[in-house]
């Protein structure tokens, strides 16, 4: 840093904070944004520079541009690129200032200070900031006129109305995540309800067009054999007809069970029970289905029944929409108390946005289950073909 310089506009930034926060707190929540850029646009002026940056940093340590402003006929980056070992980076995540009276090469990689367009610079500041004690990202400001160096009070003043800004934007994003979840957990909620009458819809039609009239027709059958002995004209066929009608429905009342409340799960567990699944599936359809299950500790029956249900969806999603596929792979790890559950085929695939199939593919009662187990679902198209359901769930262990 130079030797300290006065602006004389310092004695200023008293009222240049009050009219910011007085704007803020009087503002709409669609000013937002375009209070967050006029304020930076006065702070450039305020710090004499030609291009000012708010740099967010993302969560996997990575530089993104939140709001960029800069005087006319100055050039803005379209991105910010910062490697993952970059000192510039590692400058910003340790919290130290970069102030400079040059260009930044010595703590800049070649690909760096061209994507970020630092050539022809006089003087870059870049001030760390913090948001709730973690370093949130920087404010970063460029001049390539004159250059009378970087004040130490006003970098001071830079980083508090910097991390003034952050804060802000930081809660906006905040209340912009809050209300999609929302909105998603509603229109989940509806799909549930409605998932739930469509069940009972299903359950009611079978029991009355399937399992009573075979009932009355049974019934009608054994008042014929009962009619027939009474006379001494009985005979063997027709009391067989009977047993095997049974034995038939007696099956068909087990597999509606099974397919209401899996027993298997609590008497042999989640693996045999995702195996036996889809052995099934592959005696329906000339499939192969590999299955791959970690070994679990006793898991909690609630999350073992939705895993159990998700591969069901899954399975049968491969069924109704990829003719083509031959081959599933269906994969459960248990690693550092998750759960991760895919199920890949090698189907065609899906043609045009992933986002505009998701309702009509069924994938939203999937999303609906990992997260009634405080996990999240994920849904995978690739260009080549193919489609992945990969759910991640805690570990809940089992209360006996």
């Amino acid at each position: 840093m130079t030797a300290p310089q006065v602006y004389p506009q310092l004695t200023n930034i008293e009222q240049l904070f009050a009219r910011l926060t007085q704007n803020f707190l009087e503002a709409e929540f669609e000013q937002i944004i375009p209070n967050i850029e006029q304020a930076l646009n006065e702070l450039m002026l305020f710090s004499h520079a030609d291009r000012l940056n708010m740099i967010r940093l993302t969560v996997d340590k990575k530089l993104e541009a939140a709001f960029m402003v800069a005087r006319q006929g100055i050039d803005k980056p379209q991105t910010i690129k910062a490697d993952a070992n970059s000192v510039y980076l590692q400058h910003i995540l340790a919290g130290k200032v970069i102030a400079l009276d040059h260009e930044p090469v010595e703590i800049t990689s070649k690909e760096e200070f061209d994507a970020m367009r630092m050539g022809g610079l006089t003087g870059h500041l870049v001030v760390p900031l913090e948001v709730r004690g973690e370093i949130w990202g920087a404010i970063a400001a460029a001049r390539f006129g004159e250059h009378p160096g970087w004040d130490d009070a006003l970098i001071q003043r830079v980083k508090s109305i910097g991390q003034f800004l952050a804060s802000v934007y930081d809660r906006y994003k905040l209340w912009i995540t809050t209300q999609e979840q929302q909105q998603k957990l509603a229109l989940l909620s509806r799909h549930l309800m409605q998932s739930q009458e469509d069940e009972r819809r299903l359950l009611a039609r079978e029991l009355h067009d399937n399992f009573s009239q075979r009932m009355a027709l049974l019934s009608l059958n054994t008042g014929a054999i009962v009619d027939a002995i009474e006379h001494g004209e009985a005979s063997l066929a027709p009391a067989q007809e009977v047993y095997h009608s049974v034995q038939q429905l007696a099956k068909d009342m087990q597999a509606l069970s099974r397919s209401l409340h899996p027993a298997i799960l609590e008497d042999l567990g989640l693996e045999a029970g995702l195996v036996a699944e889809c052995r099934r599936v592959e005696r329906l359809k000339p499939l192969t289905i590999h299955c791959f299950i970690d070994e679990i500790p006793s898991l909690n029956l609630d999350i073992s029944l939705n895993i159990y249900r998700i591969l069901q969806e899954s399975l049968n999603n491969v069924l109704k929409h990829a003719p083509a596929a031959t081959s599933i792979l269906v994969t459960l790890a248990y690693t550092n108390q998750q759960l991760l559950f895919s199920v890949a085929d090698d189907g065609q695939g899906i043609d045009g946005e992933l986002s505009e199939k998701l309702g009509s593919l069924g994938l939203v009662s999937i999303a609906e289950r990992a997260i009634q187990c405080g996990g999240a679902a994920e849904f995978l198209s690739p260009d080549d073909g193919g489609f992945e359901v990969v759910v991640t769930i805690p570990y809940v262990e089992s209360v006996q």
